[in-house]
């Protein structure tokens, strides 16, 4: 540390900060100091509060749904279908439900956060709206689809286990959904390896 009580890392007049190791500096987006107004004209604007909307009502279903969901997950429930006859019926397990839910609430959060960096970062166009907005679907789908496999042990490195947790695979669905842009690629070569690639056929 110097005399003037500065330890030398202070960036001096007019100079960036200094960039720490891990830890993200820049939190202007590019604005100068008191530059508030959105760069955005009223048209998008209007778009991005009506995707935010959105996207905040899909979050908030959803966690109410999966908590509903991880309630009614201590067994199975015998669910009754009188249009096909008077004896039948089907034992219904809500684990795949809270795992679709789940996952659809990390791949809603995921969505959020994008559309936020999106904002700020002035990248946001009206084109990956469709993206955004089907992620949490996308999210769920994936965390069933992965975490079954998972259960069957056909992730190379991964046994076979259907005794996990409610607790646990809710949390690995979520992840999963949130992740969802990197499970994609798990899922091309799970589907090569099993049905080899579309070259050798």
């Amino acid at each position: 540390m110097s005399k003037d009580g500065t330890t030398g890392a202070e960036p001096s007049d007019g100079a960036p900060p200094m960039a720490m190791p891990g830890k993200t500096i820049d939190y202007t987006d590019g604005r100068a100091p008191y530059d508030w107004q959105s760069k955005f004209p009223p048209e998008a604007r209007k778009h991005i509060c009506y995707e935010a909307v959105i996207l905040a009502i899909v979050l908030l279903i959803l966690i109410f749904l999966s908590s509903i969901a991880l309630v009614l997950s201590g067994g199975s429930y015998l669910v009754a279908f009188p249009a096909l006859g008077p004896n039948a019926s089907a034992n219904v397990d809500p684990r795949m439900v809270v795992l679709f839910f789940c996952g659809g609430v990390g791949g809603t959060t995921f969505s959020i956060k994008w559309l936020i960096h999106a904002v700020a970062k002035g990248s946001w166009h009206l084109d990956r709206q469709l993206w955004r907005l089907f992620v949490p679907l996308v999210g769920g789908v994936y965390a069933c689809a992965v975490l079954t496999l998972l259960d069957s042990g056909m992730i190379i490195g991964h046994p076979g286990d259907v005794s996990r947790g409610i607790a646990s695979s809710a949390s690995m669905a979520f992840l999963i959904g949130y992740f969802s842009d990197g499970v994609s690629g798990l899922l091309t070569n799970i589907a090569n390896a099993v049905f080899g690639t579309i070259r050798e056929k």
